[in-house]
């Protein structure tokens, strides 16, 4: 838990200390930051265990997101982000109670339901198709790498002949390769978007497609290892906002 208030403490320090030293005056000057906010609906894609789950369904997710943009060039800007997912899926697959042995039978009684909530550093680039300053409208495309962590997950396990659940509670999903602590990685991610500028200002809204890739499959351990299984995940988010 330190080293995560560490490099979270050393994130916020960055960013503040480069929008404190910006350079003020006219909107498109070299070095001058600005503030973009969006939110949105995430779509995700899941590959589960092919033999051990049956019927792997996503659940609608959502994105709220807050980035930095450093001007750099006429067309080309760094973007450092701090962003918030919330993703979910079904499936159904085994159980094996707590203390109890277990013979996988290739039955599938159970429905697992999954949400997980993540936050994200993204930071990247972003290279416009043409010059903003001039232009009334302009599309972009960027890409980037990212660290993301998962702080809070819940699991509802239920016995479909029964409808009961053996487990309705918080859950301990993370990734199947964790770099420094649990639920802990990292993420690739490229995108398109298409903003109307407000040249006078600098301002402007904008629409944004983000892809998102894994690198570590996520891990799922059910209820007091009542389960063992990686999931392969990606998400597509759709969003909207303002750039002031």
């Amino acid at each position: 838990m330190i080293k995560i208030k560490t490099i979270l403490f050393l994130f916020v320090f960055i960013l503040v200390k480069t929008i404190v030293f910006a350079q003020d005056g006219f909107p498109y000057r070299k070095g001058k930051v600005k503030h973009r906010i969006s939110a949105g609906a995430v779509i995700s894609f899941y590959k589960n265990h092919p033999f051990h789950t049956v019927n792997t369904k996503r659940k609608m997710g959502a994105n709220v997101a807050y980035k930095a943009e450093i001007l750099l060039g006429r067309k080309t800007n760094l973007l450092i982000g701090l962003e918030y997912l919330s993703q979910g899926l079904t499936f159904n697959g085994y159980y094996k109670a707590p203390n109890a042995t277990y013979l996988f039978d290739n039955t599938f009684a159970y429905t697992h339901e999954l949400r997980y909530n993540e936050i994200q550093l993204p930071i990247g680039f972003k290279l416009a198709f043409n010059n903003e300053k001039d232009s009334p409208v302009s599309a972009y495309m960027y890409g980037g790498v990212g660290a993301r962590y998962i702080f809070n997950s819940y699991i509802v396990i239920t016995n479909d002949s029964t409808n009961v659940s053996p487990y309705d509670g918080t859950g301990t999903i993370g990734f199947e390769n964790e770099i420094a602590l649990k639920g802990f990685n990292a993420f690739f991610y490229g995108g398109l978007g298409v903003q109307k500028n407000f040249r006078d200002t600098g301002k402007a809204l904008f629409f944004e497609l983000t892809y998102r890739y894994g690198i570590s499959r996520i891990r799922y351990d059910g209820y007091q290892n009542s389960n063992n299984l990686n999931i392969k995940e990606a998400n597509l988010a759709i969003t909207i906002g303002f750039r002031f």
